[in-house]
């Protein structure tokens, strides 16, 4: 990443939480609900920590538990890896890397203000790419390309000036 921004201009700022009482079951269907891969364990609206579903396969279905018998206090990841909403996002890349982690929860103080994911940091990675790609495009000049209805063939193409007419590369080559 040429250029860094703060992780508040690329984070997702409504998160999935369930309470640590809740149970596997109910924290899959919130997840499934919101479309994501985990959810924040809160308590007293103060994220404590993360359930994922690698934690609800490896945790749970693989040890043959029944989802709803077991509490998400059970199986969530603590302590919980946190970012403030000033922290980079070349910064947040890096703890992820480090700590082998896809998720950072966005905490303000003691309150979740949003999750950042490894999506979210390579979407922005992707559109600063395009965006420099853009930048380096428009320092070359570049010659005017007319596209238009072939005088010979009729077809709608880039046209070559031959002989006095506006002909397509096709029939350029048959001139």
């Amino acid at each position: 990443m040429t250029a860094d921004i703060p992780v508040k201009e690329i984070m997702t700022r409504e998160v999935c939480t369930v309470s640590k009482e809740d149970s596997v079951l109910n924290a899959s269907r919130k997840m499934i609900e919101y479309g994501v891969g985990s959810v924040v364990v809160v308590e007293d609206s103060k994220p404590i920590g993360i359930v994922t579903e690698r934690d609800i396969i490896v945790k749970v279905v693989s040890r043959n538990r029944v989802p709803a018998e077991v509490t998400v206090e059970e199986v969530m990841n603590y302590p919980l890896i946190t970012v403030t909403p000033e922290t980079s996002a070349r910064e947040a890349g890096m703890i992820m890397l480090r700590k082998g982690i896809r998720r950072l929860p966005v905490v303000n103080g003691d309150a979740l203000v949003g999750i950042v994911t490894d999506t979210d940091l390579l979407s922005y990675s992707i559109d600063l790419g395009e965006y420099m790609g853009l930048i380096r495009e428009e320092t070359y000049v570049r010659e005017e390309v007319e596209v238009g209805k072939c005088e010979k063939c009729g077809r709608i193409a880039e046209l070559i000036d031959a002989d006095g007419m506006k002909v397509c590369e096709d029939c350029y080559e048959t001139i």
